[in-house]
C-alpha cells in the first residue's frame, strides 16, 4: 500500500514539474520563432511592442521556405498542443517587409494543430504593399483557437478605389493584395477578434476550413465616395482616364459619380476551395458578428456543409448580405452605402433581416434582389422604427457584376419564393416570377404569373 502511495505522489510530482516547466516566458520575437516550432507548450509573452524587422533580418528570410503553394510566413507556427498568451503584446510589421520574399507571404501562419493563440495585437505600419498579395493572419492547422486578436492592416496596391481598377485578368492597374485573416483548417474557432483594414483584401475569410466558428468577431473597412475619386489629379485612377472594369447603367467603363464604394473586399467570405491540398470548404457559422464599411459584409454560400450567420450585423457596406443555400438569423443591417441584402440563384435560403434607419447620401438601386427558386425571406425594420429612403425590393433580378453599386442589375427565372416584408418598403415582380408568396405592408407591383400577394 505504502509503495503504491509512494508511486502516484511522485507520478504527481513529476506531472507538476512538466506543468511548470511547460510555461516558459519569453520576451523577444526570436524566441517566438523557436517555440512556434515545438510543441506542448504554453508560452506567456512579456507585455510590450515588439518590431518584426528585429526578427525578420535578411539571414532568416534566406532560410526560410515557402509552402507547397509558395506562401513564405514571418513566423510560422508549426508546432502543436500549445497556447501562447499575447496578452498585452503588440508587434508592428514594418510593410516594407511585405515584399521581402518577393512571393506570397504572411505575417504569421498558423500550420500545426491543436494551436490556442489569445491576446494578440498585430499594426501594420506604412503602405507598402505585398509583392504578390498575403494575409496578415493564415490559419491552416486544425483545431486552432484564434482568440482576441486585433489586426490593423494596411499595405497594398492600388488603394483607395476598392476593385474599380480590376483585379487578376484584365485589371486596369496590377494589384497587389493584403488580405486578413485567412482560415484553411478542420474545427479552427475564431473567437473575439478584430480587423481594421486599410489594404485591398478580404478581412475574415475561408478557404477550404471545415466547421469554422467565428464568434463575436468585427471587421471594420473604409469607404469613399466615388465623386472623392473623380477630383484626383494624379495616382492610380487619374493615370488610366478614371476607367473601371465594369460597366455603368449608360454601358461606359467609367467610375461613375455619385457611388459610395468600400475600399476594401468582404468583412467574412467564403470560397469553394483552399489550402495547400484544395480542400473543398465545408460547414462555417458565423455568430454575433459584424461587418462595416465593407464591400460585402458577408458573402458566404454553402459549398459542403450547412452555413449559419446568427445574430450578425452588417453596417456602412456596400452590400450587406451576398448569401446561397444558408440560414440568416435574427440578422441587422442598412442601406446607408448600398443594397441589405442580395439572394442568388442555388439552394433554399432562409433570411430574417431587420433594416436600421439610416439614410443614405449616395446613389443606392434597391434594398433588396432575390433570385432563384424556394427562398424564404423575412425583412422587418428594427425595433419597429422607420426610415431611410424608399428603395425597392426586387424579386427575380440578379445582383450586378462583381456586386458593383453602379452597374446594372440582371434578371432570372424565379419561383416559389416567400416574402415577408413589414419594411414599409416597396415590392417588384418581374416578369420572370412565378408562384411566389408575398405578404407586405407597402405597395407590390407584380408582373409575374401565378404569384400570390397579400398586403396588410
Amino acid at each position: 500500500m505504502k509503495k503504491r502511495q509512494a508511486v502516484i505522489v511522485f507520478g504527481f510530482l513529476l506531472l507538476c514539474n512538466f506543468i511548470h516547466a511547460s510555461e516558459i516566458k519569453i520576451s523577444s520575437l526570436k524566441e517566438l520563432a523557436t517555440y512556434a516550432a515545438k510543441s506542448g507548450n504554453t508560452i506567456v509573452m512579456e507585455p510590450g511592442v515588439y518590431q518584426m524587422e528585429d526578427y525578420l533580418t535578411s539571414e532568416v528570410v534566406k532560410n526560410t521556405k515557402p509552402d507547397k503553394v509558395g506562401r513564405y510566413a514571418m513566423i510560422e507556427f508549426s508546432g502543436s498542443n500549445n497556447v501562447f498568451d499575447f496578452t498585452g503584446v503588440t508587434i508592428e510589421v514594418d510593410t516594407k517587409l511585405l515584399s521581402v520574399f518577393k512571393a506570397r507571404v504572411s505575417e504569421f501562419y498558423v500550420e500545426g494543430s491543436h494551436v490556442h493563440i489569445k491576446g494578440l495585437t498585430v499594426t501594420d505600419i506604412g503602405n507598402h504593399p505585398t509583392a504578390k498579395g498575403g494575409h496578415s493572419f493564415t490559419v491552416a492547422g486544425d483545431d486552432a483557437v484564434i482568440e482576441k486578436v486585433t489586426l490593423n492592416m494596411s499595405g497594398s496596391f492600388p488603394y483607395g478605389y476598392g476593385d474599380l481598377l480590376g483585379k487578376g485578368k484584365g485589371a486596369l492597374v496590377s494589384l497587389k493584395k493584403h488580405s486578413g485573416m485567412c482560415i484553411e483548417g478542420l474545427n479552427d474557432k475564431i473567437i473575439d477578434c478584430s480587423i481594421y483594414s486599410k489594404s485591398y483584401g478580404h478581412c475574415f475569410f475561408v478557404q477550404g476550413g471545415r466547421n469554422v466558428l467565428f464568434e463575436n468577431c468585427y471587421a471594420e473597412g473604409v469607404t469613399r465616395t466615388t465623386d472623392d475619386m473623380l477630383s484626383e489629379i494624379s495616382e492610380p485612377a487619374f493615370d488610366v482616364n478614371f476607367e473601371s472594369v465594369y460597366k455603368n447603367y449608360a454601358g461606359e467603363n467609367k467610375i461613375t459619380p455619385g457611388y459610395t464604394k468600400s475600399l476594401n473586399e468582404c468583412g467574412f467570405r467564403m470560397y469553394g476551395k483552399g489550402s495547400v491540398n484544395a480542400i473543398k470548404t465545408g460547414a462555417v457559422t458565423a455568430i454575433n458578428c459584424t461587418a462595416k464599411n465593407t464591400r460585402i459584409g458577408f458573402a458566404f454560400a454553402k459549398i459542403s456543409g450547412d452555413v449559419l450567420i446568427k445574430n450578425s450585423k452588417a453596417i456602412g457596406c456596400e452590400l450587406g448580405y451576398n448569401v446561397e443555400g444558408l440560414t440568416v438569423e435574427n440578422g441587422i443591417g442598412d442601406a446607408a452605402n448600398g443594397p441589405l441584402l442580395y439572394v442568388n440563384k442555388g439552394e433554399k435560403t432562409t433570411v430574417e433581416l431587420a433594416l436600421l434607419p439610416t439614410t443614405s447620401k449616395t446613389k443606392v438601386h434597391v434594398l433588396a434582389a432575390i433570385a432563384g427558386d424556394n427562398h424564404n425571406i423575412t425583412l422587418t425594420n428594427w425595433r419597429n422604427l422607420k426610415g431611410g429612403q424608399q428603395l425597392p425590393i426586387k424579386i427575380g433580378v440578379t445582383r450586378p457584376p462583381a456586386n458593383n453599386g453602379f452597374s446594372p442589375l440582371g434578371i432570372a427565372k424565379t419561383t416559389a419564393v416567400v416574402l415577408k416584408n413589414t419594411t414599409g418598403m416597396p415590392v417588384e415582380l418581374n416578369s420572370e416570377t412565378s408562384l411566389c408568396e408575398v405578404f407586405s405592408n407597402a405597395a407590390v407591383e407584380d408582373k409575374g404569373t401565378n404569384n400570390l400577394i397579400n398586403k396588410k
